[in-house]
């Protein structure tokens, strides 16, 4: 007696197809109990099985099934239904045609194909990383979460939204590839294989994060000298207004820390005017602090010499109008940042100055402690004429971390 060959086997056929496969070849036998039979194999073909084949007489439920026998001389009509993502493309073999139904006089045994195909096609997107700084990109539908070069397949004509999202201390530059633009999301209709790159920086201002997050509220965030990642300094954000103001924080808030004073004596009479700062705002580009910035200033008193009415001081000045005195006053106290005043970023001026600059006992280049004076006179940062209310000159900071 001959016992069937049972066969079931994958394989990649580049495309996503089922099969199911009557053995041909196979010789019916004799079962001297029973009436002859021949084997029915079905086979499964492609990464994706497409769809099922069943049969009438029951016997056949591929792919659970896929080998059983019949007696022989049985008419067996085999059925093919395709998942809701594929179709049935055809018959190969002992059944021929592409209706969904076949017919078998199962004489002996028999082989038949059977071919889906997927109704999408599948496409790849590739996500890569560009820029200095770093983050991730997700997608919607799911299939994408990567925070470095990354790739997923989809059906082809899916319109995926890709979102950038930096990580805390970076920015989105933007997209480049499939997508462009600097919104951090993008929409891609997938009709073929496509690369985006997801571009991130390390910010150098304010603005710079509120044009990549409007929603960003104030608050203390991370920049970079020149984007260079080696090169961190802490700053207070101001996002409420456009652009976006960049001030450093000022840790030491004293009465005699970090002030400007114009002392009265001389043609100077009425009341010594003092501005105290917690913050001054800088331009990270150049590093120079705007003297003239009072946002997070108060003053106090009020000077009056000839022809103008003093109600507030710029930053780092000592000013003074008794002739041969320096009883101007100013202190410059940076601790806690990363910068200290460039070197000649002072400078005495107007009528006989006269004024010495401080560093403190231990010689921290980021405190230094002013006088200023004359008839009038100041010592303030250099360039500065008539240096008072909001006639300041910027002065000139250095990376000092």
């Amino acid at each position: 007696m001959k016992i069937p060959t049972l066969l079931r086997a994958r394989t990649f056929l580049g495309l996503v197809i089922g099969t199911c496969a009557i053995q041909s070849g196979c010789d019916p036998f004799q079962n001297p109990e029973a009436s002859p039979v021949a084997a029915l194999t079905v086979q499964i073909k492609g990464d994706f099985a497409g769809g099922t084949i069943s049969s009438q007489p029951a016997g056949i439920d591929c792919g659970t099934t896929c080998t059983t026998t019949f007696s022989v001389g049985s008419k067996v009509d085999l059925t093919a239904q395709p998942l809701d993502s594929h179709e049935f493309v055809g018959w190969e073999g002992a059944c021929t045609g592409s209706s969904p139904t076949c017919s078998l006089a199962l004489d002996a045994g028999k082989s038949v194909t059977a071919s889906f195909r997927n109704k999408n096609p599948r496409t790849n997107i590739q996500v890569t990383f560009g820029g200095a700084g770093g983050g991730s990109v997700t997608s919607m539908p799911v299939g994408l979460q990567c925070s470095g070069d990354c790739s997923g397949g989809f059906d082809k004509g899916t319109t995926l939204t890709l979102t950038a999202a930096p990580d805390s201390t970076s920015y989105f530059t933007g997209w480049t590839g499939a997508c462009t633009g600097s919104a951090r999301t993008c929409m891609v209709t997938l009709t073929a294989d496509m690369q985006v790159t997801a571009n991130f920086g390390n910010p150098t201002s304010c603005e710079q994060l509120r044009a990549d997050d409007p929603t960003l509220t104030n608050g203390n965030r991370k920049l970079f000298i020149s984007a260079d990642k080696t090169k961190p300094f802490d700053v207070y954000c101001h996002m409420a207004v456009i652009p976006a103001l960049t001030y450093l924080n000022l840790t030491k808030t004293a009465a005699t820390e970090n002030f400007s004073q114009f002392t009265i004596g001389g043609s100077a009479t009425g009341t010594t005017v003092k501005t105290n700062y917690t913050k001054v705002r800088i331009d990270t580009g150049t590093l120079r602090i705007d003297t003239n910035d009072k946002r997070f200033a108060t003053s106090v008193g009020a000077v009056t010499i000839p022809g103008n009415n003093v109600t507030s001081m710029p930053y780092g000045t000592a000013m003074g109008c008794m002739n041969g005195s320096a009883n101007g006053l100013a202190n410059i106290d940076l601790t806690g940042t990363s910068f200290a005043p460039a070197a000649s970023s002072l400078a005495l001026g107007g009528t006989t100055p006269t004024g010495v600059s401080t560093p403190v006992a231990n010689g921290q280049l980021r405190v230094l402690s002013l006088t200023g004076g004359g008839n009038c006179g100041w010592h303030a940062p250099t360039g500065a004429t008539n240096p008072y209310n909001a006639a300041g000159s910027p002065l000139q900071l250095v990376y000092f971390p």
